[in-house]
């Protein structure tokens, strides 16, 4: 069952339907595929230009720090503070009250300290003390210790950012601070140290912008790997990851950042030369589309349902119409062969073996129809037509439709030229069809087979009863011409006269079978109408006397004068005045004249009967035919005259026969033909001229005794039977035997045996 229903068309439109879905779902498919990785895209570029945008930000503040410190650097009072080895409370007072305004104008900073070495104390917006007082105060942790803040101030030409420990609410929380060395004026000696400490909970609440930053993490790194900012919650970063993003350069890539499969960004400072950095896991932006690869999926769910739904409604509303087409072709039963399983080939061969069923009917009834038609056409010629009924209807009957009351009869003589058509019905079906389809209007013509002659019956139109002849006479000719050409076929047409009424087409059929026998007189024109045919003369021109005359001519051998008697008898049998049959039987008298001349009787009866002369004159048709046979017999009579058939003019023939047997007879093919070619005489002359003057026996028995006694000498010298017969001129072995018992009596291998005792 599985296999009869994927071989249905049902089958073939389910499926049909189903590729027409699945274009639509590969390109839900494509186009999901192409908007993750455009969301990705833009998910990774968002997270770089945002990070760019902290960069820009903080790399602004910074140089605003930088520039602060400058301006610091070179203030009157901070100089005086620094330098002065004596408290000033007033300008102490004084620099404190600057530094307030400072912090207040910029956020971003979150404490200015000044260190005066020689008097080892620091001023900041809120006290000035002792150093050791004010890292006990704000600065003391267990990691950053009184040492290392002893180092951080005394450094000599310092200009850089550290980490410093600074209280914030109750917490000590790392800072970036600014650093930078005091120097004296017009001297390299450090007198003090500057100390910006940024605001780092400014910095954190810039990276909180970014949307993404609670799913990641982000670092902030000087130029020595030093990190030293990153977002609340975020974890230490292994050193080994300071180099590798450090070596890596700025831009977007993916690794795996504490075992997490991560987007990776960072982006360097041209300011400060530090680097930017943001680690999100991959899974955010997946999460990101996720909505959208759940709406497509959702979408073709609903696809494939809906799509389903409709797939097997219209499969089974297409189906329906072949189903019933089917069953009509199947009389109301579906085929159980496996050659029928596939509906389209059920009704397509159902179909095809239908229009083969009209079409033979069709062509059985059109030659039925074609037959009865060519029956009653050939009784209508020979005027053999049921007299009880009328032709009118017997014509309407057989479908013949008259255009007209007269009516008249053409017969065509078809020959084939050099490399033409030589069936017989091939060739009347050729000039039928092509003459038919050049007839003018005028007439309408109806071809059938008369006795092995293509006759026509043709029906004149009222209208063309006076110009049918000359119309007819130039489609021939057109015709003619077209069919020379293209088959190789030449035709001789012969025409009666109008005849009316259905009862003349037997008279005009007469006519033309009396105006084919004319052919010969009128030669080989075109077309032959029984009009032009004049009564003949019955006198017989060619005399007893004139007979005497020829024969003299050929016994005296002057041939000249016979060939022109021979001519002249030619033409005037040919003349329009003489009768058909009057001028055939003076050209059989002129062949048989002709034979009469031969001297020897023998030679003669050879001629009647080789030449067939009256035969071959009999089947001539045209002057051009009879013209070329009787020359032909002139010429043979005139050769063998020249000869001088009699014993004296063949003197010596039987020596030169007898060389040339000698020095040929071991040719296979030297027969008596062959000297009868050589000695250009019939082979029975030769033989008789042979036996005459040898006077012992025939030619053909001399030849083979010829071959006997060469055959006698090599048996004697040793060669094998087989050999021998190819040597002396035997086709085989077998005949040398046969040949040689039949003269000496004894086969060759006895006659071997025998000399040998001997």
């Amino acid at each position: 069952m599985r296999g009869k229903f994927t071989r249905s068309v049902a089958y073939r439109l389910f499926v049909s339907y189903a590729v027409i879905l699945c274009i639509p779902v590969i390109l839900s498919l494509i186009i999901y595929g192409q908007t993750r990785e455009i969301v990705k895209r833009e998910i990774v570029l968002a997270s770089g230009a945002m990070l760019q945008q902290v960069r820009y930000i903080v790399d602004g503040e910074l140089l605003q720090t930088e520039s602060l410190a400058a301006q610091l650097a070179i203030h009157p009072d901070v100089r005086k503070l620094i330098s002065s080895k004596t408290e000033n409370a007033y300008g102490v007072y004084e620099m404190k009250q600057e530094l307030n305004k400072l912090l207040s104008a910029n956020d971003f900073i979150q404490g200015i300290y000044l260190y005066s070495k020689p008097l080892q104390t620091v001023l900041s917006s809120e006290t000035y003390v002792k150093e050791q007082d004010f890292y006990e105060m704000k600065l003391q942790t267990d990691t950053f210790s009184y040492d290392s803040w002893q180092k951080l101030i005394n450094r000599e030409q310092t200009r850089g950012y550290v980490m410093l420990p600074v209280e914030n609410q109750g917490t000590v929380v790392y800072t970036p601070a600014y650093v930078r060395s005091l120097t004296k004026q017009g001297s390299s000696e450090t007198s003090g140290t500057l100390i910006i400490a940024l605001n780092a909970e400014k910095i954190m609440t810039m990276l909180g912008n970014i949307d993404w930053v609670d799913r990641g993490q982000v670092f902030i790194m000087d130029t020595n790997n030093q990190v030293l900012i990153q977002n609340a919650g975020g974890n230490t970063v292994a050193p080994p990851l300071y180099r590798e993003w450090n070596d890596r350069g700025t831009g977007t890539f993916m690794g795996s950042f504490q075992e997490v499969e991560s987007v990776i960004t960072i982006e360097s400072s041209d300011t400060t030369g530090w680097k930017y950095i943001s680690v999100f896991p991959t899974k955010v932006f997946w999460e990101r589309v996720g909505t959208i690869r759940n709406l497509n999926l959702l979408g073709l769910l609903l696809c494939f349902v809906i799509g389903g739904a409709v797939i097997t409604y219209f499969a089974r509303k297409n189906y329906d119409p072949i189903k019933q087409l089917v069953s009509v072709f199947a009389r109301n039963t579906m085929p159980r062969s496996g050659a029928y399983l596939d509906e389209y080939t059920f009704i397509r061969s159902s179909v095809l073996e239908t229009i083969r069923e009209r079409d033979d009917m069709n062509n059985k009834q059109a030659q039925q129809l074609r037959v009865l038609k060519d029956y009653y056409l050939v009784k209508l010629l020979k005027g053999q037509t049921d007299r009880n009924v009328p032709l009118t209807e017997l014509a309407k009957a057989y479908h013949l439709s008259w255009t007209g009351d007269t009516f008249a009869v053409m017969l065509f003589y078809i020959e084939s030229s050099e490399g033409g058509v030589t069936d017989l019905a091939l060739s009347q079906f050729i000039v039928s069809n092509i003459v038919q389809d050049t007839a003018g209007e005028g007439v309408m013509l109806h071809f059938t087979d008369v006795d092995g002659m293509l006759a026509t019956v043709v029906n004149v139109h009222p209208e063309f009863t006076e110009q049918w002849k000359e119309q007819l006479e130039q489609d021939l000719a057109q015709a003619g011409k077209f069919i020379l050409e293209r088959y190789k076929l030449r035709f001789t047409a012969v025409g009666s006269n109008l005849q009316s009424g259905l009862d003349g087409i037997h008279q005009a059929f007469v006519q033309a079978l009396e105006a084919q026998e004319h052919r010969i007189m009128l030669g080989e024109r075109a077309l032959i109408w029984y009009g032009d045919i004049k009564p003949g003369e019955s006198s017989y021109f060619f005399t007893v006397n004139d007979q005497m005359i020829l024969i003299n001519f050929l016994k005296a051998e002057e041939f000249g004068k016979a060939q022109q008697m021979i001519s002249n008898v030619i033409g005037q049998a040919f003349q329009c005045e003489a009768s058909h049959e009057m001028a055939k039987c003076v050209l059989l008298d002129l062949a048989t004249t002709m034979i009469k001349t031969i001297p020897d009787s023998e030679q003669a009866g050879i001629a009647w009967e080789e030449w067939r002369p009256l035969k071959r004159l009999l089947s001539c048709t045209t002057k051009a035919e009879f013209e070329q046979e009787l020359m032909d017999i002139f010429g043979r009579v005139c050769g063998l005259l020249k000869n001088k058939q009699n014993n004296q003019a063949s003197t010596g023939i039987s020596e030169k026969i007898i060389d040339f047997v000698q020095k040929n007879y071991t040719d296979k093919n030297l027969s008596v033909a062959l000297i009868g070619d050589e000695f250009r005489l019939t082979p029975q002359y030769v033989s008789r001229l042979f036996r005459e003057q040898t006077g012992e026996m025939g030619l053909h028995d001399y030849i083979n005794h010829t071959r006997v006694e060469a055959a006698k000498s090599l048996l004697l010298e040793g060669v094998s039977i087989d050999e021998t017969a190819a040597r002396v001129g035997f086709a085989s072995s077998h005949a040398l035997i046969r040949v040689f018992k039949k003269y000496e009596g004894i086969t060759p291998g006895k006659y071997r045996t025998i000399q040998e005792q001997a």
